[in-house]
């Protein structure tokens, strides 16, 4: 059905070096969850003198003077947090992904200019990961429902690419809507896998992702979405 009438999940995936970090590998890594309203965590000493002892309160980000300049004289231990800054809290959980770019410019002598002005973070050896979430079934009565599924098999969505079962992950919809980055390469931050998507199915994946992004639409790319819709049936 669909994209698996032009492709069998024999044919989407191949195996890489796991420390390739190459365009259509796949990895673990924490993905936060996105709430539409931001939450941050209100934290300040719970007495003058005791920086180590905290008191919180997590809210809403809906205050006028939310990521203002703010008086921060006592500051909390290990926060370093800057007057204009919050702490954003959110939900994460570790989902495999899709890396779709690991090298950007880095130039050496940038990298000494930064860390000696202590601003190491505006070059960073950063990697783009497409994160994939899971699809409900009789077992699991979470992620996306069967009737997303269908439409995304027959690519009638631009931001969701479907992916059948792989040796280390259970079939996924990669969510090109959220897009993320991660600049280290520790295993607390990104765990790469041996296997990566060959290069017909990634072609497509890319095709499909600049589309989402620009709007623009490959005309082979073209070619392929209209042939796969074609086989769209709401029963299935």
């Amino acid at each position: 059905m669909g994209i698996l009438q032009l492709y069998s999940p024999q044919d989407f995936y191949v195996t890489v070096d796991r420390t390739a970090y190459c365009q259509g590998q796949f990895c673990w890594l924490p993905v936060p969850h996105i709430d539409p309203i931001p939450r941050i965590l209100d934290v300040e000493r719970s007495s003058p003198t005791e920086h180590n002892e905290i008191k919180f309160v997590l809210r809403n980000a809906n205050r006028a003077n939310d990521f203002q300049a703010l008086d921060r004289h006592l500051p909390v231990k290990n926060l370093n947090l800057r007057a204009n800054e919050e702490l954003f809290v959110q939900r994460a959980k570790k989902r495999p992904g899709i890396i779709i770019a690991s090298k950007v410019d880095i130039f050496p002598e940038i990298t000494n200019l930064l860390r000696q002005k202590g601003r190491p973070h505006l070059q960073q050896d950063s990697i783009f990961v497409i994160p994939i979430y899971s699809i409900e079934n009789e077992e699991k009565k979470s992620g996306f429902p069967q009737e997303i599924v269908t439409k995304t098999l027959c690519l009638l969505y631009k931001q969701f690419f479907y992916l059948p079962n792989g040796k280390s992950f259970k079939e996924g919809i990669a969510r090109f809507d959220r897009v993320q980055v991660v600049v280290s390469r520790d295993r607390a931050a990104i765990v790469p896998m041996d296997i990566c998507l060959s290069q017909d199915v990634l072609n497509l994946f890319f095709g499909l992702f600049i589309y989402c992004l620009t709007g623009v639409e490959d005309p082979d790319i073209k070619v392929a979405r209209d042939l796969i819709k074609e086989t769209y049936s709401p029963e299935l």
